[in-house]
């Protein structure tokens, strides 16, 4: 069933938007055309037709949506209710009352060590409401996603590193998709089932969300970024078909450094004088 979308954000969704304890995704495009999905907790409406988010670390999501301010959202309530929609990036600020509202949240009010040092301003394109994630379809789909992983064909690349692995094979770790539709939007699916299929495939079944994922092109650049409750994430980009996703790119998402893991962009020398 084709999602509804609409032009601006209901009271509900704004109240569920404004609880810190969420999670936010936020799909920017990189300098290769592929999805750059990044973790945004703090991304909230701004009325009915505009959302904010924060940044407190330097992410190269942020140098993507100020040299392409076109980008995807998601966004995960607690209670496991999602919405999703589009936006365009217009300003930041380092200054003003939302400044001051982030810096006075709860975590980063007596926090000396890490807070908000810019504000990001986007225009709402579309949203769809809040909707409940099919537990039961999920569970499911994690099950049917490993038998199918099991007979994906490997290259074993090693593009994933072993944590990475790990992650993406974990039953309750989150995983989110994005890839472009028809129209050069960028389209953000939650896809808790994805599992990894040894190092260099992510394969996934279309339950729940089959409607949604058959949409993407046979070959078409797409990214899954996978999380777990203890914030530890990961992010590959490849190419997509027929429910895998051929790793062609993986990024650390987590600070302290944050940085394209493989292919690796510099050689390591080794030391011949000591």
């Amino acid at each position: 069933m084709k999602p509804a979308y609409f032009s601006s954000i209901d009271e509900p969704s704004v109240k569920v938007m404004a609880v810190d304890s969420k999670v936010g995704v936020l799909a920017t495009e990189d300098e290769s055309g592929y999805p750059h999905l990044s973790f945004i907790s703090s991304i909230q409406a701004f009325g009915s037709d505009k959302l904010t988010f924060g940044q407190f670390s330097a992410g190269l999501s942020k140098q993507f949506i100020a040299e392409r301010p076109n980008v995807g959202f998601l966004v995960l309530s607690a209670d496991k209710r999602w919405c999703s929609g589009n936006a365009v990036m217009t300003h930041s600020e380092t200054t003003g009352t939302e400044f001051d509202l982030y810096n006075n949240k709860p975590l980063f009010r007596y926090n000396s060590y890490m807070g908000f040092y810019r504000i990001f301003y986007l225009n709402l394109d579309r949203i769809t409401r809040f909707a409940p994630l099919p537990m039961g379809a999920i569970v499911l789909g994690a099950i049917l996603s490993r038998v199918k992983a099991a007979f994906v064909k490997k290259s074993e690349r090693h593009a994933l590193p072993h944590i990475g692995e790990t992650l993406f094979a974990e039953l309750d770790s989150l995983k989110f998709l994005s890839y472009y539709d028809s129209e050069g939007r960028a389209v953000v699916l939650p896809v808790v089932q994805a599992t990894s299929a040894g190092s260099d495939r992510i394969a996934l079944v279309g339950t729940p969300f089959g409607s949604e994922l058959k949409k993407i092109p046979d070959g078409a650049k797409a990214s899954i970024l996978c999380l777990n409750l203890k914030m530890e994430s990961v992010l590959v980009k490849g190419v997509y078909r027929k429910g895998v996703l051929e790793v062609e790119r993986v990024y650390n998402s987590m600070p302290p450094k944050m940085e394209y893991v493989y292919p690796r962009s510099e050689t390591i020398e080794p030391v011949r004088s000591f």
